[in-house]
């Protein structure tokens, strides 16, 4: 059980000349969120999609993860699209030892016109639960075309869950 705001923005940084000019996008290197700093979530698997991932970062965590129930996160994930999309469509999957999974957010992402030759960030906010303190659970984020239901990206890490709740 997390909770999970909604997408805060989408980024993209242009690997060829031209500019998206007619979607809200900017270029890639605004400051993330609040000014916390994201790490570099190691290891981190492909589950899927014809898009290629470049990078998940998580508020908070260098490496592997250690999420405090309770307290917010900030995560951003780098990935380039396969095709042109009019917009996407982001979903996140909590998935527990025993095999049960949940989807915890499905949503269109607002004004997320894509195109390929571009680096996008997606960014988002999860929650932790204290349901889950003391688990070891994997973190799915998914992202789709909304048109074709293309699946561009699917990146997964395990964090584990600490006891107790944070502020």
């Amino acid at each position: 059980m997390f909770k999970v705001f909604a997408l805060v923005a989408l980024f993209a940084t242009g690997s060829i000349a031209s500019a998206i000019s007619s979607a809200v996008v900017v270029k890639k290197g605004v400051a993330p969120f609040d000014g916390t700093t994201l790490g570099v979530v190691q290891p981190v698997g492909r589950c899927g999609g014809v898009g290629t991932p470049l990078q998940l970062r998580i508020s908070g965590c260098e490496g592997y993860c250690e999420l405090q129930p309770g307290s917010i996160y900030n995560c951003e994930e780098d990935f380039m699209p396969s095709m042109a999309a009019p917009s996407l469509i982001l979903k996140i999957e909590i998935c527990m030892s025993a095999g049960f999974c949940m989807i915890i957010l499905e949503t269109e992402l607002a004004n997320s016109s894509v195109q390929p030759g571009f680096i996008y960030t997606a960014k988002y906010s999860i929650v932790p639960n204290d349901i889950l303190s003391g688990q070891t659970v994997e973190f799915k984020a998914y992202i789709s075309a909304s048109d074709t239901m293309r699946l561009e990206i699917c990146v997964s890490a395990f964090v584990d869950i600490l006891f107790g709740v944070g502020r």
